[in-house]
């Protein structure tokens, strides 16, 4: 007996756009709160003095843009979204480098 395995069950096939408006909806809710967080952090963090408090803020703030560029994008053609996709990976990485260079420059003074 031979299986077959397909992205659908009961050989309904199911095609994901992102373009629902619950979808939708729901990445403006992940949106507002990741936006949120990334204030209440970045302040904590900065009377506190803390680096992770500031470093996590900017993962609040990384992962509300992403979600608004997504949220731009979808739909678009696949070209659109392949680009969007390596220019967030980039900002991503510049953050990450930002961080690391806060945390030398303590380690130096």
């Amino acid at each position: 007996m031979e299986f077959e395995m397909s992205a659908g069950c009961c050989n309904h096939e199911t095609k994901f756009d992102g373009t629902s408006n619950g979808f939708r909806t729901a990445l403006w809710i992940v949106i507002f709160i990741n936006a949120i967080m990334f204030i209440v952090e970045m302040i904590a963090g900065s009377i506190a003095g803390s680096q992770s408090l500031k470093a996590d803020a900017l993962d609040f703030f990384g992962d509300s843009v992403t979600y608004g560029i997504s949220l731009y994008v979808i739909g678009m053609s696949l070209k659109v979204r392949s680009t969007t996709a390596l220019l967030k990976g980039i900002s991503l990485a510049l953050m990450g480098f930002w961080v690391l260079a806060q945390r030398c420059t303590k380690c130096l003074f």
